[in-house]
């Protein structure tokens, strides 16, 4: 009886001091070793995607309220170059109206601004200049983004590289337009705007103008 009393309070001592100093190391490498396998799955992709999306269709909407606020067109500039992904907002500085032919000849213009030909002729002022109380510089996409293209205007021209617009209007409407941004996964979400409410619609695919009409 003795001797069995004697184990049992042996065993007791032993179980009740707790883990040694090697236990809790082996421990803390284990679970250091679950996390830098699990880390990587973790959708902290879908994250940075939600907060890129949600940074454009917010621009989108201040931008539609200082065009009715201010009774003058803005639009969103958006450079599609291969290592240089950014948007900016840019305000008109005279009367801009809604014609098709019209929009397509500010994007040329657009592209030959401040250049000259070879008889040396004035540069082509640009009725849109960018307004830096809104952003005070070019907001760069996240590394591994990208606009995979932009989609506007009255006849829905698409841009792929270069540069593309959005107008917004001081009425409040919204000309036509959809954009596709890539994330570094290559999922391409689409973000389109109701050219009335100014509401964006994100559609986690990459769709047209043409395919949400049908």
């Amino acid at each position: 009886m003795i001797k069995i009393s004697t184990r049992t309070n042996q065993s007791v001592e032993k179980n009740n001091r707790g883990f040694s100093l090697v236990e809790i190391s082996i421990v803390i490498l284990i679970i250091g070793g679950l996390l830098t396998i699990a880390l990587p799955r973790m959708n902290f992709g879908k994250v940075d995607t939600k907060k890129v999306i949600r940074d454009v269709t917010i621009s989108a909407k201040e931008v539609r309220n200082r065009a009715k606020l201010y009774g003058t067109t803005y639009r969103l500039a958006f450079r599609l170059d291969a290592d240089n992904q950014s948007y900016w907002v840019e305000k008109s500085t005279t009367v801009t109206f809604i014609d098709k032919a019209a929009l397509e000849k500010a994007r040329d213009e657009a592209k030959n601004s401040f250049r000259k030909d070879e008889k040396d002729e004035a540069k082509i002022p640009n009725p849109f200049q960018p307004d830096s109380t809104f952003f005070k510089k070019e907001q760069i996409l996240p590394k591994g983004y990208t606009f995979k293209l932009i989609e506007s205007g009255a006849r829905n021209v698409t841009y792929s590289d270069g540069m593309a617009y959005i107008h917004f209007f001081p009425q409040g409407f919204i000309e036509a337009s959809l954009i596709q941004i890539e994330d570094p996964k290559k999922n391409i979400w689409s973000i389109t705007f109701n050219q009335i409410t100014g509401q964006a619609s994100i559609i986690p695919e990459a769709k047209l103008l043409k395919d949400l009409e049908q």
